[in-house]
């Protein structure tokens, strides 16, 4: 089995590329070669260089110091606590939840010892409706586990609201004694972080304290401690140590860099690939929406991928919307959308060759009316008809799709698929011209997908209303 992603964009070919003047296709292919150059440019001229573009997440798989702090903490955590709980909002809180979702056991709090050192996992801080994480408290305290709980509250500034509110509620519940329970994931420069400031004097009592590198925003953190403590501290030791699970996944990522480094021209090189028909689709034919449609049945991916892809791309009054569909779940809600609604949708598949353990459906003589073809095979067997019948049915009308193929459900192959990801959002960004400033200078720094300035006026006008 090959531990590379292949992509499958023959929907798009007989679809897209048609509407594609060959003279905007080869200005395209001009701006793809400069895109190129320049990430290659970026990455010789050093870490200071891709920490001041905010593209500083494209090394994380090189950063042996970060793997190392997190794999410190969580020991402690894993061999002290019966309970993690992860505490951030947005990208602080999307991608742990990813990875937890994809990789570990779907009852993994209801397994006895055979977690084999991973604590039960809760993630909470995301909203300021007090019913989740009033419930959690609750629940560890009736369990006797309130005070054998490791809470991780993640914020790169520390001013996150809903973050730094969830903390001082839980720092209430815990006492005088809180700062032993709390790791603090934050941004590590005096004056950047209210968290960092905070501990600054009594850094021994905390549990443990991580950075959110220079460099690195939210939305591109998993591959930092972000998400790798949360990704160490859940692992089932049965299966693999938090050093293995780490390695692999960070494996996966550094695949991806040397993907995004080989050329815009190189088949390989799936980033670009992606990003040229998401540009294709949006020009020619005035695409508005892009449908990840998860064929492993998770949710969160999608999730992930509606922040990373509109925060950063939705700007200037352009970019797609996104949004999630997981299959074949959505088939029952909104697959008759894309079909029978607006022709402004294109979808993208990801679509995996092996989901782990597998079950078989038995034959059953007393059903008939035509199910029998069901019985006898794989459920993965079942998913994959269901993938390739959405593709087909798509395909036959008239909607545009493109497929990732996923070797194996596994920390390598999700980092990568993250990983190539983030990479086509960064090519689409600079397609969309977005590291072009009001004054038609380029201004990395100041490249607009990696800023979020959107978010300022909500949280101005609930201060307004607080006040």
């Amino acid at each position: 089995m090959s531990n590379v992603l292949s992509l499958d964009d023959r929907g798009c070919e007989t679809l897209v590329a048609p509407h594609v003047s060959s003279g905007r296709r080869a200005e395209i292919e001009t701006e793809l070669g400069a895109i190129g150059d320049e990430f290659r440019r970026e990455q010789e001229a050093g870490l200071s260089e891709l920490e001041a573009n905010l593209r500083a997440w494209t090394t994380l798989h090189a950063r042996d110091e970060l793997r190392t702090r997190c794999l410190e903490v969580a020991d402690k955590v894993r061999r002290a606590f019966s309970t993690y709980v992860h505490v951030g909002i947005g990208g602080s809180d999307l991608g742990p939840r990813v990875a937890h979702e994809v990789l570990d056991s779907t009852v993994h709090n209801e397994l006895p010892d055979d977690r084999r050192g991973a604590p039960r996992v809760y993630f909470t801080g995301d909203t300021f409706d007090p019913r989740p994480l009033g419930e959690l408290l609750s629940l560890l305290e009736a369990r006797g586990d309130l005070g054998r709980t490791a809470f991780n509250i993640v914020s790169k500034s520390g001013k996150t609201p809903e973050t730094l509110c969830t903390l001082l509620a839980i720092k209430d519940k815990l006492g005088a004694d809180w700062m032993r329970q709390v790791v603090l994931t934050t941004g590590e420069r005096p004056g950047a972080s209210i968290l960092f400031d905070l501990a600054a004097d009594r850094r021994e009592d905390f549990l443990g304290i991580l950075p959110v590198p220079e460099g690195v925003g939210g939305r591109f953190s998993q591959p930092s401690p972000v998400g790798l403590l949360p990704l160490a501290v859940a692992v089932n030791g049965a299966a693999k140590s938090p050093a293995e699970r780490l390695d692999e996944a960070l494996a996966g990522h550094g695949k991806g860099h040397e993907m995004m480094l080989s050329g815009p021209d190189n088949p390989g090189n799936l980033a670009f690939r992606l990003g040229r028909w998401l540009q294709y689709a949006e020009e020619a034919l005035g695409i508005g929406t892009l449908v990840l449609y998860d064929y492993s049945g998770c949710r969160m991916l999608g999730d992930w991928l509606v922040q990373l892809y509109t925060e950063s791309i939705q700007e200037r009054g352009g970019g797609m919307n996104v949004l999630a569909a997981r299959g074949p779940t959505s088939n029952h809600s909104l697959l008759n959308g894309v079909i029978g609604g607006p022709r402004d949708k294109m979808v993208l598949f990801l679509r995996w060759d092996d989901l782990g353990p597998d079950l078989h459906v038995p034959a059953d003589e007393s059903i008939k009316g035509g199910l029998e073809i069901f019985m006898q095979k794989s459920m993965q067997t079942l998913q994959d008809a269901s993938c390739r019948g959405t593709m087909a049915d798509f395909g036959r009308n008239g909607i545009p799709t493109l497929a990732l193929n996923v070797p194996m459900r596994d920390a390598y192959h999700l980092f990568l698929v993250m990983r190539v990801l983030m990479d086509m959002v960064a090519v689409k960004g600079r397609l969309q011209g977005l590291h072009v400033d009001a004054k038609s200078q380029v201004n990395y720094p100041k490249e607009l997908t990696y800023q979020q300035d959107g978010v300022e006026g909500y949280k101005q006008a609930m201060r307004d209303f607080l006040g």
